[in-house]
């Protein structure tokens, strides 16, 4: 073979004669083409955006009783890098970015993303390289029940306390999400109810703001509830005090706040109940003027519809001070005189001292002239007597005193014009 080739190159013209020029050529020919195609389909690098990470083991992970919150649909961007005719046949669905969950556990976890596409081309760059996925443990909590209702009762009516069953019920999720629920809430409408409901009501899952939490399973969806629509009325509420104010001080107000309040109950209870009482508030050795709760003392059967917390009462509280005031005998007043009689208080003391107790926004006020002396000669025939003087004002005072505080004095018949002779009439100044 070797010799046939031998005597085939010694006999072509080709390698005969100008051999050099010829190599030459064909070397150049080769070096043409390579660069040619080297242009033509060249070495490239193109990103590639949008592509859906396959999140790996989610059923292992469920059944270790873990469960992945938030975010489920990640996706990353590559970056691919290949001939330029092998690169942009690649489409996103040609790569396959895959997180693996296996392993590991509650809480915040960075899982590697692991690359793979078509063997023509070469991934040089993921972003983000990890996935951060918050994992967390599934439980199973017993959360209240309770009744909410929508809307208004007609006026005069309100709805009572309700019976529910079951008062709890089971629910399971996310332990954040879980933990995050205050209660199971079932909704009633009650406009233009009035008379009792009873039915099946859904229930649904909130937090403390009253917002409604999804995410988790209620192990029983519908709750037996028995509403009543009881009637209502307002009555008064009544206070009792014991104990004294500090020695000088006196109670001069008291403001409720508020003065009246509506109840609901069963009509046979609620017609049986004209007040309701607070209980007995201690008043002793206070000086100033003070706020107490009212307490409310409400009967068996009777519910009130305010808030009985911000019940209030205020006492006003003041000091009692005194006034004193002279005043001749000629200023006491003489009431109810018999006809025909008038009276001699020779014996009264020229001056006659009054001294009157008083709260301070009320002795501040009092003027001499607003004190009337007097005594009443109501029934009093001729005679001597001895009588209090009374002493009488429009303004509400604690206490007046007259010193002296007893006089004594005589009732005398007028003389008979006629048996004096003359026409003369002897008459007795009233003093």
């Amino acid at each position: 073979m070797s010799d046939k080739f031998k005597t085939f190159v010694e006999r072509t013209r080709f390698f005969n004669r100008n051999t050099t020029p010829k190599v030459v050529s064909i070397i150049f020919a080769l070096v043409m083409w390579l660069y040619v195609m080297g242009e033509v389909n060249p070495e490239m690098v193109i990103p590639l955006n949008n592509i859906s990470v396959q999140l790996m083991n989610v059923e292992d992970l469920n059944k270790s009783g873990l469960v992945i919150m938030g975010q489920q649909d990640y996706t990353v961007s590559v970056r691919i890098a290949g001939r330029r005719n092998d690169v942009y046949k690649v489409s996103p669905q040609d790569i396959i970015a895959r997180a693996d969950l296996r392993g590991f556990h509650k809480g915040t976890n960075s899982i590697p993303v692991e690359i793979s596409g078509p063997p023509y081309i070469t991934v040089q760059d993921v972003s983000p390289k990890q996935l951060k996925i918050n994992l967390d443990e599934i439980v199973v909590r017993q959360k209240p029940v309770s009744v909410v209702t929508i809307g208004n009762a007609p006026a005069g009516f309100e709805p009572g306390d309700a019976v529910v069953s079951p008062k709890e019920v089971m629910v399971e999720g996310p332990e954040s999400i879980v933990n995050s629920i205050t209660q199971l809430i079932a909704e009633i409408p009650i406009t233009d109810q009035l008379k009792e409901i009873n039915d099946r009501i859904p229930l649904k899952a909130v937090n403390e703001d009253g917002k409604t939490i999804s995410g988790v399973q209620i192990s029983q969806r519908y709750v037996e509830v028995t509403l009543p629509i009881l009637p209502t009325k307002e009555v008064p509420i009544v206070l009792e005090f014991q104990g004294k104010p500090k020695d000088n001080y006196k109670v001069t107000a008291v403001k409720m706040n508020p003065e009246t309040i509506r109840i609901k109950g069963q009509r046979e209870k609620l017609d049986g109940v004209a007040e309701i009482k607070a209980r007995t508030i201690d008043i002793a050795g206070i000086d100033k003027t003070t706020e107490r709760n009212m307490n409310l003392l409400v009967p068996e059967g009777i519910t009130l519809l305010n808030d009985s917390k911000n019940f209030k009462v205020t006492l006003t509280v003041e000091r009692v001070s005194s006034k004193e005031f002279t005043y001749l005998r000629d200023e006491i007043a003489i009431d109810n005189v018999e006809a025909g009689h008038s009276i001699d208080l020779i014996k009264v003391p020229d001056n006659i001292l009054v001294r009157v107790e008083a709260v301070e926004s009320v002795i501040n006020t009092i003027q001499r002239n607003d004190l009337q002396l007097y005594i009443n000669a109501d029934d009093l025939t001729e005679g001597k007597y001895s009588t209090d003087i009374a002493v009488s004002t429009a303004h509400k005072i604690e206490k007046i005193t007259a010193i002296p505080s007893r006089i004594d004095f005589e009732v005398k018949r007028d003389k008979d014009p006629q048996s004096s002779g003359g026409g003369q009439t002897d008459t007795q100044d009233t003093n």
